[in-house]
């Protein structure tokens, strides 16, 4: 059965709040920047799940990583180890079928975003937090291979135990 958008953001808080994990709805604040975004809320410091209001059939969920100044030297096309990263990571979400998207600002790579949706006529506690587990699983992955390619990359990608290293079961 079709969800509506409200249906699907009240199922959402409820598979949010079973993980203990603390969370914001982010909707409002959204809102006043753009009218892209249906409903969003920002759990733990770096996962955000969102409805695009382009899409009515999914939600989405991202694990949002930004680098330090200091990283974003490193991330550069110039540099062999990047393109090295760039292409086990490529790996990694393809095998794990999430997607990824470099953020730039300007000529400087300054985040990395790891997404998966869930379609909302497959919408329950099991597919989300399973979403959720996989997208985590890939951003822990992904912080790997680039600390492992990167002997300098600093620890603070913004990630966080209690969101991207935490199974939603505990």
């Amino acid at each position: 059965m079709t969800k509506s958008s409200e249906e699907m953001k009240q199922l959402v808080e409820e598979y949010i709040k079973v993980t203990g994990i603390d969370y914001q709805d982010q909707t409002d604040k959204v809102r006043e920047k753009s009218n892209l975004i249906e409903w969003q809320y920002h759990v733990g410091t770096n996962v955000i799940v969102s409805k695009n209001a382009n899409r009515n059939d999914r939600i989405h969920l991202n694990v949002n990583m930004r680098f330090t100044p200091n990283d974003t030297k490193l991330l550069t096309m110039g540099n062999p180890s990047f393109s090295k990263a760039i292409m086990e990571i490529s790996e990694i979400c393809t095998v794990c079928s999430v997607g990824h998207q470099w953020v730039k600002d300007k000529e400087s790579i300054v985040g990395l975003a790891i997404f998966s949706h869930v379609d909302e006529q497959g919408l329950n506690r099991i597919s989300f937090h399973d979403t959720w587990d996989n997208v985590a699983r890939v951003s822990g992955h992904v912080q790997k291979i680039l600390r492992s390619n990167f002997s300098g990359l600093s620890a603070t990608t913004n990630s966080s135990e209690a969101t991207s290293e935490k199974s939603m079961y505990g």
